[in-house]
């Protein structure tokens, strides 16, 4: 299989440092999407909630998972 589509999904680990890296990717580049009108800020502020909310969740199977 191709290395775009592995047979093991990626560990929770993986997971989070991806979502962390895309929401550094996001805060670099939304404030000129803003500010060029390509993108409206009351967009940028909901995904910005919604990857933090993701981040918050997976960090929260990963801590739960270290007490069981």
């Amino acid at each position: 299989m191709s290395d775009l589509f592995p047979d093991a999904l990626p560990d929770l680990d993986a997971q989070i440092k991806e979502v962390q890296r895309e929401i550094g990717q996001r805060e670099r580049v939304y404030p000129r999407f803003v500010s060029n009108g390509t993108l409206k800020q009351a967009t940028a502020d909901r995904q910005m909630t919604v990857m933090r909310a993701v981040l918050n969740t997976l960090s929260t199977i990963r801590n739960d998972r270290g007490r069981a």
